[in-house]
């Protein structure tokens, strides 16, 4: 399988990126829905090294061992040979970067990571972002080394194998994750509803969602709003209010609250460093 073709499952999803770069060992791909395509989900593996960032909030992504919401600001890398996909149709915009197994395997040997692999995802940094925006507008591939070093720095440093194995009944939790995606804005969306939807005792829901996400559901719907949250905090014109309203947060203290919680920071010290 070629670079290019690493980035999807067939020509014809390949034809629904917005833009294909590929220079030597290194191949970026941007994708972007339009009302009438959509890439379909997909579940599949390839010889290089990936990583992709996500511009939209991504229900539901795949990884050998592992499930993960497909969060704003993080990077999710995909090592060699492991299967990886979307669950369901994509209806967001997303980065998609494909680096040569020779080559970044020469790039972690040179930074001591050489018997390390990618298990969790990583925050994308401002450096990685500027560096990337600069590569897309200049094409320059003197900033490939770059781009690529900053990847395994950054995607290495915690090396936790966060995977954990998946259970074949588990289609109703799929199911409850879809539902959460299309309704995280309503504030009164509960638990207690979701399990009750999926027919599960609210007791056996919680404990089979945290074995298929290792996390738990308000947590998981938590995360599912902040990562919305982060989406709109692009738009200037909404205030921190607006945004944890539309987010799905009842008020702004509890988005505050869980922000810092969960990401680290402060929602208006998130925007001005990595937003503005």
């Amino acid at each position: 399988m070629s670079l290019v073709d690493a980035h999807g499952m067939s020509k014809e999803e390949l034809l629904t990126y917005k833009s294909i770069i590929t220079i030597d060992y290194f191949s970026i791909a941007e994708y972007v829905p339009s009302k009438d395509k959509k890439m379909s989900s997909f579940y599949h593996s390839h010889d290089a090294y990936e990583f992709i960032i996500p511009f939209n909030t991504i229900p539901l992504l795949i990884y050998q061992k592992a499930n993960y919401i497909g969060e704003v600001g993080y990077c999710y890398p995909v090592n060699p040979q492991t299967e990886h996909g979307i669950e369901f149709e994509l209806d967001a915009s997303l980065l998609s970067i494909v680096v040569d197994k020779g080559y970044l395997d020469k790039v972690k040997k040179e930074l001591g990571y050489d018997n390390k692999y990618f298990y969790t995802r990583f925050l994308v940094s401002k450096e990685l972002t500027q560096i990337l925006n600069e590569f897309k507008a200049s094409l320059n591939k003197n900033l490939i080394p770059q781009i690529v070093k900053i990847l395994v720095l950054d995607g290495l440093k915690d090396n936790v194998d966060n995977r954990r194995p998946q259970k074949n009944y588990f289609k109703r939790i799929k199911e409850s994750i879809l539902y959460m995606s299309n309704n995280y804005q309503d504030p009164n969306l509960s638990i207690k509803k979701i399990s009750a939807l999926s027919e599960y005792s609210y007791t056996y829901f919680t404990k089979a969602f945290c074995s298929y996400m290792h996390d738990t559901p308000i947590n998981h719907l938590n995360k599912l709003r902040l990562s919305k949250a982060k989406e709109l905090m692009k738009d200037k014109s909404l205030s921190l209010n607006d945004i944890a309203t539309k987010s799905g947060f009842k008020n702004l203290s509890t988005f505050t609250e869980s922000f810092k919680r969960i990401v680290g920071i402060l929602p208006k010290d998130y925007r001005k460093n990595f937003i503005d």
